[in-house]
């Protein structure tokens, strides 16, 4: 109890010895989560949401299943799942297999496994952001970095769903799911308010953490050193933190792609405050996250190696 109080008296010290700073970068924090996230992920929440609490998430599910039960040993809710975590980006990945568990429709087991591998950065920042400076570092051919970030964990769900083949022939239609619906007025406030509490606490969680990077300030580190550790912080200020870096291009897109298959602290803070609604395992995601991080790492490693012809 002595040892947290010490630390908290620290941590309040090292802010106080730097406000400024401190202040530009909670600041920093603060703009990215109103600028970035709101805008673009919560148009993603309202309608996973609107769809979890109609059905709808059953009926593309079915479809899905159609298409990929052969690849995917997963339940249709679970496709769901893994279409919503790809292709809307994190945290969505989280937020919708909560959901799913928290309404039944998927089983604990089911749940902790789609999280292993469907809580991804989103394609729309991905195209946006990451590919443009791919470029200007001299990589036009981009697919072989799209394969790493999507890919890669594309893969390792395969694996998964194959070492877990419970989860199809026992997840289709749970009796106690089948609840009657609601209106689409109280579907849309229910969403809507869930909703909008979830992103305070996401925007909360990028604020705090995006602060502490006060801390790099007092390390004695290279400055190049400390804007890649940034990016293992919070990777939305962190890919920009390492493209300014002196790095050679090489370096600097093997560091953004390593930081963004991790994600962040700041990813992980927030992946835990759905997760513990529904009380999933924080420590099963993480093992996994890292796992796939460093097979991801060793990927963009050789991916980014200089080609010698004798």
């Amino acid at each position: 109890m002595l040892f947290k109080t010490l630390a908290y008296l620290l941590l309040i010290l090292v802010i106080l010895s730097r406000p400024d700073a401190t202040f530009r970068y909670a600041y920093e924090g603060l703009y990215q989560w109103a600028a970035k996230m709101v805008p673009t992920l919560f148009p993603f929440m309202m309608i996973s949401s609107i769809m979890v609490y109609s059905g709808a998430d059953l009926e593309l599910g079915s479809m899905l299943s159609r298409i990929l039960k052969k690849i995917y040993k997963y339940s249709s809710f679970g496709l769901y799942a893994i279409f919503m975590g790809f292709f809307c980006g994190f945290p969505m990945g989280a937020k919708v297999v909560s959901e799913l568990y928290g309404n039944d429709k998927i089983s604990k087991s089911e749940a902790n496994t789609l999280l292993a591998f469907c809580n991804n950065i989103g394609p729309a920042y991905f195209v946006g952001i990451i590919i443009p400076i791919l470029h200007e570092c001299g990589y036009q051919n981009t697919l072989p970095f799209v394969f790493g970030m999507y890919g890669i964990p594309a893969v390792y769900g395969i694996v998964m769903g194959f070492l877990h083949t419970d989860h199809h022939a026992s997840n289709e239609i749970k009796p106690q799911s089948a609840q009657p619906h609601s209106s689409l007025a109280a579907t849309l406030k229910k969403s809507c308010m869930d909703n909008t509490q979830a992103l305070i606490i996401l925007g909360g969680y990028i604020t705090f953490t995006n602060a502490f990077r006060i801390f790099l300030d007092f390390m004695p580190f290279s400055h190049n050193s400390k804007n890649v550790l940034s990016s293992f912080l919070e990777i939305i200020g962190g890919v920009q933190a390492i493209y300014t870096t002196t790095l050679i291009p090489a370096q600097k897109v093997f560091w953004m792609m390593t930081a963004l298959c991790f994600g962040g602290v700041s990813c992980i803070l927030q992946t835990s405050s759905f997760l513990e609604k529904s009380a999933l395992s924080l420590e099963y995601y993480l093992k996994h996250k890292v796992l796939i991080t460093l097979l991801s790492a060793i990927y963009y490693f050789v991916l980014t190696q200089p080609v010698h012809f004798s």
